[in-house]
């Protein structure tokens, strides 16, 4: 909850665990643009691109965050210790100033 009211922008924010959601929030504003079945889905493809990651660690350094822009919305990943914090926010969201107000949330980067 402490991340959603960073920013009006930010539409959800999920924490992935070994892959799984293991606790989100949503903002009481915004509708849902995917069901169920396919949230489950983009939760489990935001871990698989983490993972995918990794091979590039050792060259290029631990990825602290990637983002992926959708017309409707933006995806945002961030790599904590000990798993991933996700977000989507309104497309136009200032995801720079988002991830600089988590950061100071004491969250694990």
């Amino acid at each position: 909850m402490q991340v959603l009211g960073l920013d009006n922008s930010v539409r959800f924010v999920g924490r992935i665990k070994d892959r799984k959601l293991i606790s989100f929030a949503r903002s009481p504003e915004a509708n849902p643009l995917l069901d169920e079945e396919l949230s489950s889905m983009a939760h489990y493809q935001a871990s698989i691109k983490a993972s995918w990651e990794d091979m590039f660690n050792e060259s290029l350094g631990k990825t602290n965050w990637m983002i992926t822009s959708k017309e409707k919305v933006k995806l945002i990943t961030l790599f904590l210790d000990d798993g991933l914090l996700i977000l989507s926010t309104e497309p136009n969201s200032n995801h720079d100033a988002i991830i600089e107000k988590i950061k100071h949330l004491n969250v694990k980067l």
